[in-house]
């Protein structure tokens, strides 16, 4: 049997925490990889969700790590879709939380990341963290 554990580095991007406000993961630097997966990880809401009380994970992209845009093109994901916006995942009812959300970034830009966007009043919040798992490591082995 083989296995992967030398030839991935998965990094911590958002920690865990009780979401009630906008945020935003670190930066995620693929230099030296191939591949990126962002993996949202959201637990049983506070908060009684709905069309009007919900989450977003919008997917972004920059060349320096500073200017973000949103990854929009079907083409630059893998397991999307995306929307115009670059949401990838809409947590607005209890069947979609307590489970990852994931998406693989495909396209050009160096950095990639993941934004938490919240619509209405969060007053007890979702537990959210987030990681991305780097591979196809062009020198190997990883760790």
């Amino acid at each position: 049997m083989k296995g992967f554990h030398r030839n991935l580095k998965t990094v911590q991007t958002l920690d865990p925490a009780v979401t009630k406000t906008a945020r935003a993961s670190s930066p995620v630097d693929r230099q030296g990889f191939a591949a990126v997966e962002h993996v949202v990880l959201f637990g049983a809401s506070g908060d009684t969700l709905s069309a009007s009380l919900k989450v977003e994970a919008k997917l972004e992209a920059s060349e320096d790590g500073t200017n973000w845009v949103p990854v929009t093109a079907a083409k630059d994901v893998s397991g999307g879709p995306v929307s115009a916006t670059g949401v990838f995942a809409t947590v607005d009812a209890a069947s979609k939380a307590q489970m990852e959300h994931r998406i693989g970034y495909l396209g050009n830009a160096r950095y990639s990341r993941v934004a938490l966007t919240l619509t209405g009043a969060h007053t007890h919040g979702t537990p959210i963290s987030a990681l991305a798992i780097l591979g196809h490591a062009h020198v190997k082995p990883v760790a």
